[in-house]
């Protein structure tokens, strides 16, 4: 009787035991909650792809769902308003204006950064004028083209660019020209001088409709994650989504960009090819996702004094930046 006894409490001790194993992750499953991220297709953002595709925000407990936008200067007023949890998208006017009008949105992380070795966005002169000599410092005057307006990220680049041969976007016509359009534009004749990014800067120089003269400084980011009031005030979750992402950062830092997961990550969420994000030139990615807070608050100087930006004073970093 007595080892009848002692079995049967045994397996009745397991059994509980087991449910109270079982319970933490059922309880994870119900208490899991919805994370919905816009996304500009761009390896630009290949942190937040890995970090979905691998399962790191659902072991952090979200339900993510992505979802691709336009542009990211669309993204400022969706995420503001907490129609989405995460905006990946780029620095722009848009971004100052929604911090200065007091919207809930903030710059927590720069997912990319221009690297030093490869011209993963570069700026290309027209071949039949690079071949009569324009160079930089012949733009002045001239139609550049890019995705989105003077206060897009794109035209802070070109600035960048041209600062040292003493012309500012005020000195140029910027042309908005989606991707599609822009290798109808160069031969076409719509533009001077055109910036885009990996693979189309490298198909046009080998389609010889235009030469690439520069690009970006080397270490600079403006590009990254912007949260929300849905995150911005519930900091533990803004943590785990952090977390999430900077797991996925650290994989992608190095040799790990080239792992398969990571490719078929970015080849599904931006549609190119595999073979073809594997061949462009590569972003380079901090495994922290620190901010690079030197070209936020040069990109702010720059619009405010392009009149890009008409607020002032300039926005200090403690409005525009939450660290997690």
């Amino acid at each position: 009787m007595p080892s009848a006894i002692t079995r049967t409490r045994f397996l009745v001790a397991a059994g509980a035991a087991g449910a109270v194993a079982a319970r933490p992750a059922a309880l994870r499953a119900q208490t899991r909650r919805p994370l919905t991220i816009g996304y500009v297709p761009s390896t630009l953002f290949a942190p937040v792809f890995v970090a979905a595709e691998k399962g790191y925000l659902r072991e952090a407990g979200f339900d993510a769902t992505l979802t691709p936008i336009v542009a990211g200067a669309d993204s400022m007023s969706l995420v503001a308003q907490g129609q989405i949890d995460v905006a990946a998208a780029a620095l722009s006017a848009a971004f100052y204006n929604a911090v200065n009008r007091g919207l809930d949105v903030r710059y927590v992380a720069s997912t990319a950064y221009q690297p030093r070795t490869g011209r993963p966005s570069a700026l290309l002169i027209r071949q039949d004028l690079y071949d009569a000599g324009l160079r930089i410092g012949g733009l002045r005057g001239k139609k550049i083209g890019w995705i989105g307006n003077a206060g897009a990220v794109s035209g802070y680049y070109v600035a960048r660019i041209l600062r040292p041969a003493g012309i500012r976007l005020s000195d140029i016509e910027p042309v908005n020209i989606p991707n599609p359009e822009q290798q109808s534009a160069l031969e076409h004749k719509a533009v001077d001088a055109l910036f885009t990014s990996a693979p189309f800067s490298e198909e046009f120089a080998e389609k010889k409709l235009a030469t690439i003269v520069g690009s970006p400084p080397a270490g600079i980011a403006g590009s990254g994650l912007f949260f929300g009031p849905s995150l911005l005030h519930a900091h533990e979750q803004g943590v785990a989504a952090m977390s999430a992402f900077r797991k996925a950062a650290g994989e992608i830092a190095g040799a790990g960009y080239f792992a398969g997961a990571s490719l078929e990550a970015c080849a599904k969420y931006t549609k190119q090819p595999l073979d073809m994000i594997k061949a462009s030139p590569r972003y380079e990615v901090k495994p922290d996702l620190r901010v690079d807070s030197g070209t936020l608050e040069d990109m702010q100087r720059e619009f405010l004094a392009e009149k890009i930006l008409t607020y002032a004073p300039a926005l200090d970093e403690a409005r525009l930046i939450a660290r997690f």
